[in-house]
């Protein structure tokens, strides 16, 4: 596990202009399209396609082959659907979930980031766990963490690492849910009042990776002190 560099804590004084300025619906971020849920039970060609929008290069060549009949497109959309389907998942919360892989719902996600093919290069060409997580966020808000090498390199000090799925945001998870447990508070009331475009109330997990990746894309130096 890498040494953590950082904590969202630091963040407390950038946090809500942060917020405000990617939920801005005249703004340039994505929010008003990516953070529009859909049938959340149900994952179509259009869901596969939204991290996109997050600047993930998925397109018809990833896609497509999610929807075959067959192979690991198929292997893996089911993997997600998986996830979808569990009751636990529905109300589950990442900050209270146990990261074990073997403990359902987690053991579902896990898996379905396994899907991606990563480590041994079967899966689909151009769907890494990175696309996987942003699937699955825009449904299940609440309990899958977005993946995003930002959000690492803030943890860690680092870019991620080249590699399998197992070694690189395996890494994350548990650095990530400790933080936020341990500033559940503040981001809870930080999140309080902001809904996504479709009328939801954001999620706490949500609002984190809000204020984790624009204050990395903005090169923000305002930092709280002790």
């Amino acid at each position: 596990m890498p040494e953590v560099r950082s904590s969202i804590a630091a963040l407390q004084a950038c946090a809500a202009e942060h917020v405000r300025a990617y939920t801005d619906p005249r703004g340039r971020r994505a929010f008003t399209t990516y953070d529009r849920q859909g049938d959340p039970d149900r994952l179509t060609p259009l869901d596969c396609l939204a991290p996109a929008l997050l600047s993930v290069p998925m397109g018809y060549r990833q896609v497509v082959p999610l929807f075959w009949p067959d192979g690991p497109g198929a292997v893996l959309l089911r993997a997600m659907q998986a996830v979808l389907e569990h009751p636990a998942a529905r109300s589950a919360d990442f900050l209270d979930t146990s990261l074990d892989p073997s403990c359902a719902p987690w053991a579902l996600v896990d898996a379905a980031l396994a899907a991606s093919g990563e480590a041994e290069g079967v899966g689909v060409s151009g769907v890494k766990a990175v696309a996987v997580t942003k699937i699955l966020h825009r449904k299940r808000p609440r309990l899958v963490p977005i993946f995003d090498s930002a959000v690492y390199r803030f943890y860690t000090g680092q870019a991620p690492p080249r590699g399998a799925y197992g070694d690189i945001p395996r890494r994350l998870w548990p650095l990530l849910q400790a933080d936020l447990r341990a500033n559940r508070d503040w981001l809870t009331e930080l999140a309080a009042g902001t809904y996504t475009p479709d009328g939801r109330p954001l999620s706490l997990l949500r609002a984190a990776d809000i204020v984790l990746w624009e204050h990395q894309a903005t090169r923000c130096t305002a930092f709280s002190t002790p």
